[in-house]
């Protein structure tokens, strides 16, 4: 279950399923100090765009984190890339604004981080995709991922959990999923080409029939030839199918096309340069 919480002047989603020892936040664009902040003042989080956006993302550190903290993201390409990263040998571009520091480490959609001693956290950003956490009890190693259908379609979720066994020796077992806000699925209308490609990646109309615990990957739209994606629902049975129990996946219930004073998207926006942040420390 996702609760509101208030961080600072941000106001963020934490999911009950992580224990509140566990730094993380799901941020929206709500300020707490105006019911209803004008365009200017909504919490941006853009990291293509650091000379406009640092004051939020300083915010966001100071409320979770510590000055000591460097934020790792990816330059997100919708893709099915996830990187293990080692905060004492950090890779990637730094960039510092304002003693914010970023390490952009290329292109990719998933970050996962063994247990570290050195001050480090996470990101994605996004508007309509799925931002995830993932967390291991018994190791401490985390992980963000950043799912649209192309990272879907290229198995994002599958390719984080086969990197956590790989590469940390974590079983899906013992991974907490957080699935956070985005786009609904009657708001999220797409054309034959995307359901080609997301069955050609191994979803199928049939696994839902056979699992009533989740709701369809997808649906008929009044228009020929269109369909109603379900983000969500498809994270979470590529999750159930690659051994992660039911109740080790929270999934929010939020929908960032709905929902106008919480969260930007870009399908009820068009090209409104705003994105909400999700880290984990």
């Amino acid at each position: 279950m996702f609760n509101m919480r208030r961080a600072g002047q941000l106001m963020i989603l934490q999911s009950d399923l992580l224990p509140v020892t566990l730094k993380h936040a799901f941020t929206t664009r709500r300020l707490t100090t105006k019911k209803n902040p004008g365009s200017s003042e909504c919490a941006n989080f853009r990291i293509d765009s650091i000379d406009e956006t640092s004051s939020w993302w300083l915010k966001l550190r100071d409320f979770l984190f510590t000055p000591k903290h460097t934020c790792f993201v990816h330059n997100q390409v919708h893709s099915g890339t996830v990187r293990v990263i080692d905060p004492d040998n950090p890779e990637g571009e730094l960039l510092e604004k304002d003693g914010f520091k970023f390490r952009i480490l290329g292109e990719g959609d998933g970050i996962i981080k063994p247990f570290s001693r050195k001050p480090a956290f996470l990101a994605v950003t996004t508007a309509d995709c799925l931002p995830c956490i993932a967390w291991d009890p018994e190791s401490g190693a985390t992980g963000v991922v950043h799912a649209g259908w192309r990272g879907l379609a290229a198995d994002i979720p599958g390719n984080a959990i086969k990197t956590f066994q790989s590469e940390l020796n974590i079983p899906p077992h013992r991974l907490l999923w957080a699935v956070g806000p985005s786009i609904d699925v009657k708001n999220y209308e797409v054309g034959t080409e995307v359901i080609a490609a997301l069955e050609t990646a191994g979803y199928a109309e049939s696994d839902w029939k056979h699992d009533m615990s989740i709701k369809p990957g997808w649906t008929r739209a009044t228009r020929r030839d269109h369909y109603l994606v379900n983000l969500s629902a498809l994270f979470t049975l590529r999750l159930l199918h690659s051994g992660v129990p039911r109740e080790q996946i929270d999934v929010c219930k939020l929908s960032t096309f709905e929902n106008s004073n919480l969260f930007y998207s870009y399908r009820r926006d068009g090209d409104t340069k705003g994105l909400q942040a999700t880290v984990i420390g």
